[in-house]
C-alpha cells in the first residue's frame, strides 16, 4: 500500500506508455514486501525531469530513449563504466546526490553468457545507439573479437573506434557473419510495426551462430524465428531487459533482487505478446 513513506522509482523517456519495466520492478517490490513503487513518466525535457527527481526525492530512475546520453551532464556523479560508455540508463538519488550508471551491457552479456561462452569468439554487432555501445564495451572486456556494422557507416566507425573493435562497416559487410560465432541485433528492426522485417538475410545465418536480438516485443522476432530454422542457438531480448532491470533494482533498493518472481512476471507478459516500447530507437 502506498503511504507517506513509500519510496518512488520511475522510468523516464519518450515513449514509455507500454514499457514492461514497471511490471518487473513492482513485482520485485511486492515479492520482498518493501515499501517501494515504480511508475513511468513521459519526458521530453530531461533537464527539468532530473531537477524533479532531485527535488521530489525520487529514489531512482531508469532512463530510456532519447535521454541516455543527454542525461549525463545533469548528474552529480557518473559511475566509471557509464562514463566510459558515455550513456546512462540508471540514476540513483542518495539524499539529493544523483549518480548515473549503465546496466545495459551487463544485462545483455548475462543473457548471452547463459547460452554461450564469449572469450576468443568473433561477434558481429549491428547497431549504433546507446545499447549497442554498452554491449560493445562488455564484449570487448570479455575478450571478444568485435565487428560493428550499421546502416550508416560513419556511426559504425564511431562506435568501433570508441571500443577499439577489430572492424566496422555498413550493411554491405554483412558477409562478416559467415565467420562469426555470435550475431547481435541492437537495432529496432523487427519490433512493433516492423515485426515482419529482419535486418539480416536468412541465407547469411548458419548453425554455428548464437543469435541475440535485443528486441523483446515481439518475443519471437523474425530474426530469431529464422535463426532457429537455420539451427542457430538464440538469445531472447526479454532476457536482457530482465537482467539490466535486476541490476537497477539492486542499485535502487540495496537488496538482492527476487529474480525468479521478476522473471516469471516478465515471461508471462512476454509470452502474452504485451506491447512494449522500452527500446533505443536510432
Amino acid at each position: 500500500m502506498i503511504d507517506a513513506n513509500t519510496k518512488i522509482c520511475c522510468l523516464i523517456g519518450e515513449p514509455v506508455e507500454h514499457s514492461l519495466s514497471p511490471l518487473i520492478h513492482n513485482t520485485g517490490y511486492q515479492a520482498l514486501g518493501i515499501n517501494y513503487a515504480y511508475v513511468s513518466f513521459r519526458v521530453s525535457d530531461i533537464k527539468r525531469a532530473i531537477e524533479g527527481i532531485r527535488e521530489l526525492g525520487i529514489r531512482g530512475a531508469s532512463v530510456t530513449i532519447p535521454h541516455k546520453v543527454s542525461a549525463i551532464k545533469y548528474l552529480d556523479k557518473i559511475d566509471p563504466l557509464a562514463g566510459e560508455i558515455g550513456a546512462v540508463n540508471t540514476i540513483v538519488n542518495d539524499d539529493g546526490v544523483l549518480t548515473g550508471y549503465n546496466t545495459d551491457g551487463d544485462g545483455a552479456l548475462q543473457a548471452l553468457e547463459a547460452v554461450t561462452t564469449l572469450k576468443g569468439k568473433k561477434a558481429v554487432l549491428i547497431g549504433g545507439g546507446g545499447a549497442a555501445l554498452a554491449i560493445a564495451f562488455g564484449l570487448k572486456a570479455r575478450g571478444v573479437k568485435l565487428v560493428v556494422l550499421n546502416r550508416t557507416e560513419a556511426k559504425a566507425r564511431k562506435l568501433a573506434e570508441k571500443v577499439s573493435a577489430g572492424g566496422f562497416g555498413g550493411l554491405k559487410k554483412l558477409s562478416e557473419i559467415s565467420s562469426a560465432d555470435i550475431l547481435i541485433n541492437a537495432t529496432p528492426v523487427g519490433m512493433l510495426l516492423e515485426t515482419d522485417q529482419s535486418i539480416i538475410p536468412k541465407d547469411l545465418l548458419h548453425n554455428r551462430l548464437t543469435v541475440f536480438d535485443i528486441v523483446y516485443n515481439p518475443r519471437e522476432t523474425r530474426l530469431l524465428i529464422e535463426a532457429r530454422e537455420k539451427g542457430c542457438a538464440v538469445v531472447y531480448g526479454y532476457k536482457m531487459l530482465l537482467y539490466q532491470a535486476v541490476k537497477q533494482f539492486e542499485l535502487f533498493t540495496g537488496l538482492e533482487a527476487p529474480l525468479p518472481a521478476m522473471e516469471s512476471a516478465l515471461t508471462q507478459a512476454s509470452e502474452g505478446g504485451r506491447d512494449a516500447t522500452h527500446f533505443d530507437r536510432r
